[in-house]
């Protein structure tokens, strides 16, 4: 097991989670130890006692949020492997998880943040890159079960088109998320799966 790869202890989770929702808050320039703390109620200087710098808490941060994506994504994957061949159960469990990372959107929120800096770190693009690598395995799995041809190329642009759903539905009220995530889910679903190629 790599140190990545570890059980988080109490105190880390904590500090993690507050780290999550500064940068939820405020974006990555807002993510300081001293914010972290104030967030998690601990006293000055506990989040610079894990995390001795800044990098080391936005690398931190990242592994964090692409882990928690990671098991979202196997436990996805575990559900459709249940009914292999069924676009519209695929098509219900996408919507249900992307509703359940929208009624607490700090998560997603973090990811977009970083995913923006990763663009700029490559250590950073690293932490990210294996959640996302998943994401396309079991997209692919899927599209393979009903098309012929390049499926690498046709998950990433599923995976894309998804995606932009998802920062769609960032933007609509709370209350109407759900209903735009099913919709939308439904119809870049559909598109792929009756277009030609």
């Amino acid at each position: 097991m790599s140190p990545t790869d570890a059980p988080l202890s109490p105190r880390r989770r904590q500090l993690l989670e507050a780290a999550v929702q500064v940068v939820a808050a405020g974006g990555l320039r807002g993510l300081t130890h001293r914010a972290v703390d104030a967030r998690a109620g601990l006293p000055p200087g506990t989040c610079s006692a894990y995390l001795r710098t800044r990098a080391a808490l936005v690398h931190a941060l990242a592994q964090h949020v692409a882990t928690g994506l990671t098991d979202d994504v196997e436990a996805l994957a575990r559900r459709l492997a249940t009914r292999p061949g069924d676009p519209t159960f695929a098509g219900a469990q996408v919507s249900d998880l992307f509703a359940g990372w929208l009624r607490d959107p700090d998560v997603v929120l973090a990811r977009l943040e970083l995913t923006l800096e990763a663009a700029r770190d490559d250590e950073l693009a690293a932490a990210f890159a294996q959640w996302r690598i998943r994401l396309l395995d079991v997209v692919e799995e899927v599209v393979s079960r009903s098309r012929d041809g390049d499926t690498r190329t046709r998950a990433e642009a599923v995976v894309a088109a998804l995606e932009g759903v998802l920062l769609s539905a960032l933007a609509q009220p709370a209350r109407r998320r759900r209903a735009f995530v099913t919709r939308t889910v439904d119809t870049v679903l559909t598109a792929f799966a009756e277009s030609p190629g």
